[in-house]
């Protein structure tokens, strides 16, 4: 009993702690992009006279139009319902390039073609800054297919540059419902809700607590 308890108790201490650390570090993401959001719109002509980490989560108004280069993140659930996040490039009037989240749509019946419109040139989008970190996930080494639209499992910075071949933005635009192109908005700037976090810290130190108490329980009992 004494080497159980040796071996298990830091180990769900830290579980623990670490799902405490990860709520604050997801209540910290929401209330910046909460406070962020509320601010005025920006334009483009802005972003250089703002600092990059206080870009994040700013809504920003583009122009430009929308690039060949469309990927169809796959295994998007909505409503319990399959379907894709699609991801389009869009060159701007002063010519950067951005990767727009257009939001979800259903798979059934799905065609590219006629779903995914060409909106044209000189069209004006809004949408959230996010950063480009990832978006799905696959647990293998991914290769992109050649042609476009490009079904993937999961999107990143690195390997959209190396497939697209050229730079992009570091902030992915998540588009907001009523711009140009817009689909079915899902993104959110978290995975899980802080207290989901609390909520799985509580179940590892209570499952620490039923230990400590069995051990002292069959240390002192009599045989």
């Amino acid at each position: 009993m004494t080497a159980f308890f040796v071996f298990f108790f830091p180990i769900l201490i830290y579980l623990g702690s670490w799902q405490v650390i990860r709520g604050l570090e997801k209540k910290d993401i929401v209330d910046q992009h909460y406070q962020n959001k509320s601010l005025p719109v920006i334009n483009e002509s802005d972003m250089p006279l703002i600092e990059e980490d206080k870009l994040t989560y700013r809504t920003i108004n583009l122009q430009g139009e929308f690039g060949p280069e469309s990927y169809l993140l796959d295994n998007r659930l909505y409503r319990q319902e399959a379907g894709y996040e699609v991801f389009t490039t869009f060159e701007t009037s002063e010519n950067r390039l951005f990767l727009v989240n257009r939001g979800w749509i259903s798979k059934e019946n799905f065609d590219y073609e006629a779903d995914i419109k060409n909106e044209g040139s000189g069209i004006s989008i809004q949408g959230v800054l996010s950063p480009f970190t990832r978006f799905g996930l696959n647990l293998t080494d991914e290769s992109y297919e050649s042609g476009w639209p490009k079904l993937v499992q999961q999107i990143d910075y690195e390997a959209t540059v190396r497939d697209l071949g050229f730079d992009i933005n570091s902030f992915v635009l998540q588009l907001s419902a009523g711009s140009v192109g817009a689909l079915e908005p899902i993104w959110k700037p978290v995975d899980l809700k802080p207290s989901r976090h609390y909520g799985y810290a509580l179940q590892w130190f209570g499952l620490a607590a039923v230990l400590i108490s069995s051990f002292f329980y069959y240390g002192f009992k009599k045989d």
